[in-house]
């Protein structure tokens, strides 16, 4: 678990950046109040075209040597008990993961 925020509160936003990797099948998942709002691989991100603005809510970010996903929409989401981002990582070479997550309350 990257992060575990308890409720109540406000999600803005998040990004969650990987360095390394060999098959981008590392996988973002976040969870609001036992719902999944978003469970993507990087490469099915990159595959799916979401690598520039988009009223998605999810945007991937490649760079030479680390890979952002970042996930916000056009407005904040309510959670009542909580808000889980984790990641679940299915290839070799991912050296670390850091992950910020924008909230309020």
């Amino acid at each position: 678990m990257l992060v575990n925020l308890k409720g109540p509160g406000l999600f803005i936003a998040a990004e969650v950046v990987k360095q390394g990797g060999s098959s981008d099948l590392t996988f973002v998942i976040m969870d609001i109040d036992g719902r999944n709002v978003t469970n993507i691989s990087y490469i099915a991100a990159k595959n799916s075209g979401l690598t520039v603005q988009n009223p998605y809510g999810i945007v991937y970010l490649p760079a030479e040597r680390l890979d952002n996903l970042t996930i916000g929409f056009p407005t904040p989401l309510r959670f009542e008990k909580e808000l889980k981002l984790w990641v679940k990582v299915n290839e070799e070479g991912v050296v670390q993961i850091l992950a910020n997550v924008i909230h309020g309350r």
